[in-house]
């Protein structure tokens, strides 16, 4: 399974298409379980100024995230653009660096 970042950015409000509620206590609880794909695992909200918002996923596409998104109806009034990551850091570096 791989890790995802996605970047969500608001859109243009369109008060002349309603939206159902959205069902994120549903995707939560769903999300708990380690063998749901795809599953997300945290957002961020950088700053209290900008309305983007960027969330971690495990998933094995970026177009699986998109489906749950929409199926949940999470984050829909924003555009969500899934990124693949490989996470690594000091630790890898200095593994790297003995091989």
């Amino acid at each position: 399974m791989a890790l995802y970042l996605v970047i969500h950015v608001p859109t243009p409000d369109d008060a002349d298409n309603p939206r159902p509620p959205t069902r994120l206590l549903d995707l939560a609880r769903a999300s708990l379980d380690p063998g749901v794909s795809p599953r997300w695992l945290q957002t961020w909200s950088p700053d209290l100024h900008d309305d983007r918002l960027v969330s971690l996923w495990e998933a094995e596409s970026g177009a699986a995230i998109q489906a749950m998104l929409e199926r949940y109806g999470f984050l829909d009034e924003m555009e969500a653009t899934p990124v693949r990551v490989r996470q690594w850091g000091p630790d890898d570096v200095i593994a790297a660096e003995r091989e």
